[in-house]
């Protein structure tokens, strides 16, 4: 239940931390600003890590069936992963690229 709650608090410090720049979808809005701070100076996609974080959380309580959602979760946060990626490389040409080399995808200091 613990890891559980991390992730999910972890999730939602990252949803507040984009603020306005939020979007259901991989696109940019009018004045779209590249976070890099709160959890987003840790991971580039902090709300995945929280989300996987809580889903691996809620499988070791619930097992079985769960593990399935979760593999089909991770395989659609990882797409996004590389969407969104490519989008912000496209939006920010002179900001991305080296926030992105500082900072790794979804596990600090991993991946």
């Amino acid at each position: 239940v613990v890891v559980t709650l991390a992730g999910m608090a972890f999730l939602v410090w990252a949803r507040q931390s984009l603020g306005r720049n939020w979007s259901q979808t991989v696109s940019a809005k009018q004045d779209h600003e590249l976070v890099t701070s709160g959890p987003y100076r840790y991971v580039r996609h902090p709300m995945y890590t929280g989300g996987m974080v809580a889903g691996i959380g809620s499988a070791i309580v619930v097992g079985g069936g769960f593990i399935f959602l979760l593999i089909l979760l991770g395989s659609l946060f990882l797409w996004r992963v590389g969407a969104e990626d490519r989008l912000l490389a496209v939006q920010f040409p002179n900001e991305f690229p080296a926030y992105a080399r500082r900072t790794k995808a979804l596990i600090p200091f991993v991946w």
